[in-house]
């Protein structure tokens, strides 16, 4: 069973990290969405649930961050040097601005005084006290960030669904499951 990454494929660890990582920043970004419409009642609970959630998986998502800028990216069956360029720019593209998400979040949620609570489990107090420029400025990267991943998410579905549909190679398939040994 190939665990980790080679210079042709992705391994089991890559792929299980992509779809976990993607799932939860995908129904982040839906929470956060959500959140921007509700009554100020239902905005708390929701807030609450984003960041609940969020603190939650952090450790989980910064190593799905660390792994990925660890490990390299394979070069796969029919990807010349400037697809594979463009591909890998994307993919870090979009692990710094969830990164940037994981920085501004807390520090706009410690900016306001306020400590982290992470469900009915624990809280974190906050360690800054009530800073508004550092609010303002998390708050302005966090919503800025969260565009940027809705674009390059589906810059990237696009281009899975490319290779797909239009190139007829099996870089879909490697983020599904790992080549078969020979």
């Amino acid at each position: 069973m190939q665990w980790r990454d080679t210079k042709k494929s992705y391994g089991w660890l890559s792929i299980f990290l992509h779809w976990l990582v993607a799932s939860i920043v995908i129904a982040l970004w839906c929470i956060g969405d959500w959140m921007q419409s509700v009554t100020s009642n239902d905005n708390q609970s929701l807030v609450g649930l984003h960041i609940s959630i969020a603190s939650s998986v952090w450790l989980l998502v910064w190593a799905r961050i660390v792994w990925r800028f660890k490990s390299s990216h394979p070069v796969l069956d029919g990807q010349n040097r400037f697809t594979h360029f463009v591909g890998k720019s994307l993919h870090y593209g979009l692990l710094c601005a969830i990164a940037l998400m994981l920085i501004s979040g807390p520090s706009m949620v410690w900016s306001a005084g306020l400590p982290i609570k992470v469900f009915s489990w624990f809280s974190l107090p906050s360690p800054l006290g009530v800073v508004p420029w550092l609010n303002q400025l998390a708050s302005q990267v966090h919503g800025f960030c969260a565009n940027v991943i809705v674009v390059l998410v589906l810059v990237h579905i696009s281009g899975a669904f490319k290779h797909l549909m239009f190139n007829d190679d099996d870089t879909f398939v490697r983020m599904l499951v790992t080549p078969k040994e020979k």
